[in-house]
């Protein structure tokens, strides 16, 4: 029986900081992708999740002193990975190499101000699409 070729998958998992007691106004919050090997999207999207699940941490955290705790969000995208952008559809990509494109974002900024904020890691007003 041939085995089935595994592909590249980037998934984007959110993960937030909850304080542990009182309320809370705004939630910290980190977008981890992770590469994953998998025989299908859906074995991809399986895989985030446990990987997001193993980041949560209930010890030692502190959001503005006082007590908190890591939480797994969910899986925001799975995407397949490509070595050429130019190139849809799933990607044939199955070792990874210097210079293979990951993963990507779409953003629209509305004034060469926010792209420049954007460019320099400085807060920017934008919306992103998918």
């Amino acid at each position: 029986m041939k085995r089935q070729k595994r592909l590249w998958y980037a998934a984007s998992v959110v993960m937030y900081i909850q304080l542990k007691k009182g309320r809370q106004r705004s939630f910290p919050v980190h977008e981890n992708v992770f590469l994953i090997a998998a025989r299908s999207f859906d074995e991809a999207r399986m895989r985030a999740e446990e990987l997001g699940r193993a980041e949560e941490s209930h010890k030692g955290l502190t959001l503005n002193g006082r007590p908190a705790v890591m939480l797994f969000g969910g899986v925001r995208k799975v995407v397949s990975c490509t070595a050429d952008p130019a190139v849809p559809g799933p990607s044939e990509v199955t070792k990874l190499y210097d210079g293979v494109e990951a993963t990507y974002s779409t953003f629209l900024v509305k004034s060469r101000k926010e792209l420049t904020a954007l460019i320099e890691g400085r807060p920017a007003a934008l919306i992103y699409e998918e």
